[in-house]
């Protein structure tokens, strides 16, 4: 038997004996999107921030979270005003892993924006510090949480599950 056929046969049999990956909900993101879209805010980290930017070395909270979500398919406003319209709401004590924090800093509506990370924090783009992570109980936070939103994936917009990747590779072969 050819190495490739026995590589092949053996990811199958890998695949296919695995656990399928866990689900967060129908409600919002799967777990493993929402791991991808943190894994992609942690890519900007330390890079600066500058209001009404949206360059990729220096933007400000919306455009931040637009750009995250836009490289993980999700197509968001630029605006936070705008982005506070999106989603579900959910209660703070449900937070998931992708939520979306809104809160009041320079007035009393949606002024500011951040993507839950997990853990009692976040990441966001800070006017004095650039995309950081901040706790959510920080007092300065604390203060001004408004409220916090699911945003829901269209399933239309779903990437390849590795095993179809894989299947479909093995039926061209055999």
């Amino acid at each position: 038997m050819s190495r490739a056929v026995v590589t092949t046969v053996g990811m199958l049999f890998f695949v296919c004996i695995s656990p399928a990956m866990p689900e967060s909900s129908q409600e919002g993101l799967k777990v493993s999107n929402a791991d991808e879209m943190i894994l992609t805010a942690l890519s900007y980290i330390d890079r600066s921030y500058r209001f009404g930017s949206e360059s990729s070395w220096a933007m400000d909270c919306s455009a931040f979270v637009q750009r995250v979500f836009r490289i993980n398919g999700i197509n968001l406003p630029r605006s936070v005003r705008e982005q506070a319209n999106y989603g579900i709401p959910v209660k703070r004590e449900n937070l998931r892993t992708g939520d979306l924090l809104f809160f009041a800093t320079y007035s009393s509506y949606p002024s500011h924006v951040g993507i839950y990370i997990g853990d009692g924090k976040m990441i966001h783009a800070s006017t004095t510090q650039g995309i950081v992570i901040s706790r959510i109980d920080d007092p300065y936070w604390k203060k001004r949480f408004l409220f916090a939103k699911r945003i829901l994936k269209d399933e239309k917009e779903e990437k390849d599950d590795i095993k179809d990747i894989i299947l479909e590779s093995l039926r061209d072969r055999f």
